[in-house]
């Protein structure tokens, strides 16, 4: 036979007992809480929607999106700026035991800039292909991209400036991790590597980093005020820091997903993101409107 243990023990054992009983049923209730605010099952399916698993970076400049912008450098004058870019689900694969799903996109945009103060030249203009595979489990989403980018000075900043007609490009891969916290609050990170690269003489690597937060300010979610920022390193420019931060608010009958509006006041210092202008630096205050089509 085993040994009594004297009362003190036994009593301290018990205790003991009851503790982790009691934290096995927290962690238990956490799980079961945590599962219940994974997103809905999502099916095997031809032509899904672009966005259910990645996000839009609303922080991200060169995120495909359509919106018009006016611009306000710190150095003078102003300028108006247009994205024409969209994502189009090709096919999604929905996990085994409902983990989550993959999916695989294609998308491409344009990002040109026009001189808004003495006339209204051309004066640069972006191309983006983009071919992703996106990934959720849960909270944490994932994309995986092949994209292309070229760069052309406009024809009529090259009538006025005697500059030389030279196309800049980057064949690349990019990829970011992204993380909701909440359903209000978003943390992301990524690494991009350049494949093939002209003007060849340059930096291959780059970084990225970011976070959003939303906030409802009407009942119903009819409009959702949201902050959004992102940072960027790229070896081409020494690793100075490229800043942006939105501010605004989107409307629509549900604030958080689908079609809506953006309104936004934007400020954005570092680099130029013009793939002409890359290894010039400015800063400034941008007002805009973004349309989600979703």
């Amino acid at each position: 036979m085993f040994p009594l243990l004297p009362p003190n023990k036994r009593f301290k054992n018990i205790l003991r007992v009851k503790r982790l009983a009691l934290s096995g049923l927290f962690l238990v209730l956490l799980a079961l809480t945590a599962g219940a605010e994974v997103q809905p099952v999502l099916l095997t399916q031809m032509a899904p929607r672009p966005d259910e698993l990645f996000a839009p970076l609303l922080g991200d400049p060169r995120e495909l999106h359509f919106a018009l912008r006016l611009a306000f450098p710190k150095k003078e004058g102003s300028a108006a700026e247009v994205a024409v870019g969209h994502y189009y689900g090709i096919y999604r694969w929905a996990l085994p035991n409902a983990a989550g799903a993959v999916q695989l996109n294609i998308g491409g945009g344009i990002f040109p800039r026009f001189n808004f103060t003495d006339n209204r030249d051309l004066q640069v203009i972006d191309f983006y292909a983009n071919v992703p595979l996106d990934v959720r489990v849960g909270k944490w989403s994932g994309r995986f991209m092949i994209y292309h980018v070229s760069s052309h000075l406009g024809d009529d900043y090259i009538r006025e400036t005697g500059q030389i007609a030279d196309s800049n490009s980057w064949n690349s891969f990019r990829s970011i991790l992204s993380y909701d916290a909440t359903a209000r609050m978003r943390f992301y990170g990524g690494y991009t590597y350049h494949l093939q690269v002209h003007p060849v003489d340059q930096g291959l690597r780059a970084y990225q980093s970011g976070c959003e937060f939303r906030f409802n300010i009407f009942g119903k979610s009819y409009a959702q005020a949201y902050w959004a920022n992102d940072l960027q390193w790229w070896d081409r420019t020494q690793y100075k820091t490229q800043f942006n931060s939105q501010l605004g608010v989107k409307t629509g009958l549900k604030a958080k997903d689908g079609r809506g509006i953006y309104y936004f006041v934007e400020y954005t210092t570092g680099p130029e993101y013009y793939g002409q202008f890359f290894q010039q630096e400015e800063s400034l205050v941008t007002l805009g409107m973004h349309f989600a089509i979703n």
